[in-house]
């Protein structure tokens, strides 16, 4: 049987997706080593461009107001060409490109987590929106837990172009994260938090961790979870400093140099709050009151999350106008009201019944990858925000088999499940997948549509949120 996406994504999409199309013999090949001499980041960005192939440049580059230009997830890639299939010249610029993008110490940690160890960029996508060469442009070099952004700020204003995304798989279910590159971010962390007063430690533990995903900057108006850094003493503002240079000083010196003027202009880092987790958003260990290895520092223009349970996967954030965050594409509709984790389920819910015409649907609450602000949204937005690039999916379960969840969802709108009726359902793979008996009930049979992301946008195009509200 071949693997399903999600176990892709969970074991490592280059990996998987080498050995599913039989060319991990030509993965071996392994890329060269970075030059002697490394360029300039705009002038590699060029020289990478140029050097492409024709067929592999039209799976490579996009337009520079492509939705996917804001696309992130945990650590999978966002589209665009497998690295392996460049030729020598494009594939010696993409490895000094990324060695340019990062500092000295960045290069052993990047370049070292476990899917890319032995691999290297092989293991990853390359994706370029806009010409280097004319316009402004941003590269995307994504993998297993790896969004690696590449050309620094853009017309937006976001440090880096957007969130980067970092991670490592070592140490996996292991208290502390033993092997891990990134381990002493996670050291740096528990010290910051084992200094604070014991009331300052009770009002920074929270307990459960909102979706990692969920990096979109709340600007002026945003709640945050945790203390501000603002109240803590100098030698603990100092810790919180430290974090942010240990996670910052891993990108090239201007890259990180920009995200400081952005973190500096609105406020420092005394306007961020400070927060750990007694548990992920996943159930899985609680640590009680012993050290987290769940932390977030958020603000007006900023937020770090950094999620080790079970291993580590983080991603930041950081803009010059929290008020004007990073929305890239067409514009969809206008949202009169900001979107928590319930009401994403909910509209997701009403796209897959608009789609489908089906008795029923159902979307997963832990498959909402974050909150969707009011305002202007355009289609990056709902790229993001339907992050598992999941598609529509309806099945057939009659009255007697149906699970819980949707009997109880047919009682709560007044109906009674007849048990000789057979009900259509609109979700997802991931539901049919892995959470069918216990949602859907016994399936009889399903049907795969198009994308939920193409649906939500096409839907919310035609009749804005009032249809939803």
């Amino acid at each position: 049987m071949s693997p399903t996406r999600r176990q892709l994504l969970k074991y490592g999409v280059g990996a998987g997706a080498l050995l599913g199309t039989g060319l991990a013999g030509r993965a071996l090949l392994l890329p060269p080593p970075p030059s002697a001499s490394l360029g300039t980041t705009p002038d590699l960005a060029v020289r990478l461009f140029e050097a492409l192939d024709d067929d592999v440049r039209a799976e490579a580059c996009f337009d520079y107001e492509h939705p996917l230009r804001q696309y992130h997830n945990r650590g999978v890639d966002t589209g665009g060409a497998w690295s392996f299939r460049l030729n020598g010249k494009a594939s010696q610029w993409l490895v000094d490109l990324v060695h340019a993008g990062l500092s000295e110490a960045g290069r052993e940690r990047v370049l070292e987590q476990y899917f890319v160890r032995l691999p290297g960029i092989h293991a990853t996508r390359v994706a370029i929106f806009g010409d280097p060469r004319t316009s402004n442009y941003q590269i995307h070099v994504t993998g297993p837990h790896l969004n690696l952004r590449l050309g620094g700020r853009n017309r937006e204003a976001v440090a880096f172009g957007g969130p980067q995304v970092y991670g490592d798989q070592r140490g996996n279910q292991k208290v502390g994260l033993p092997g891990n590159v990134y381990r002493y971010q996670l050291e740096q962390g528990q010290r910051l938090f084992a200094g604070l007063t014991s009331g300052e430690r009770q009002a920074a533990r929270q307990a459960k961790a909102p979706v990692q995903t969920a990096v979109e900057l709340k600007g002026s108006k945003g709640k945050f979870h945790g203390v501000s850094v603002a109240d803590l003493s100098r030698e603990s503002r100092a810790r919180v400093r430290g974090l942010l240079t240990g996670i910052l000083d891993s990108y090239a010196e201007a890259d990180a140099g920009y995200a400081w003027e952005c973190i500096e202009q609105n406020g420092g880092v005394e306007a961020l709050h400070l927060a750990d987790y007694a548990e992920d958003h996943q159930p899985g260990r609680n640590v009680g009151d012993g050290p987290s290895q769940i932390f977030r520092l958020e603000g007006p223009a900023a937020v770090f999350h950094y999620r080790g349970e079970p291993h580590l996967h983080a991603l930041f954030n950081v803009g010059m106008n929290g008020d004007q965050p990073l929305s890239v594409g067409e514009v969809v509709a206008e949202n009169p009201t900001a979107l928590d984790r319930g009401g994403v389920k909910a509209l997701f819910e009403t796209v897959l019944l608009a789609e489908t015409g089906a008795d029923l649907a159902y979307y997963h609450a832990e498959s909402v990858a974050g909150t969707l602000r009011a305002g202007t949204i355009r289609t990056g937005d709902l790229y993001n925000l339907e992050s598992w690039r999941e598609d529509v999916t309806v099945v057939a379960v009659k009255g007697a088999d149906l699970g819980e969840p949707l009997v109880a969802a047919l009682r709560a709108r007044g109906d009674t499940p007849q048990r000789d009726s057979v009900y259509r359902i609109a979700t997802t793979p991931y539901v049919s997948d892995y959470l069918g008996d216990v949602v859907l009930g016994t399936v009889h049979s399903e049907e795969t549509g198009r994308m939920l992301r193409d649906a939500a946008i096409d839907h919310l195009s035609a009749h804005g949120f009032s249809a939803h509200s």
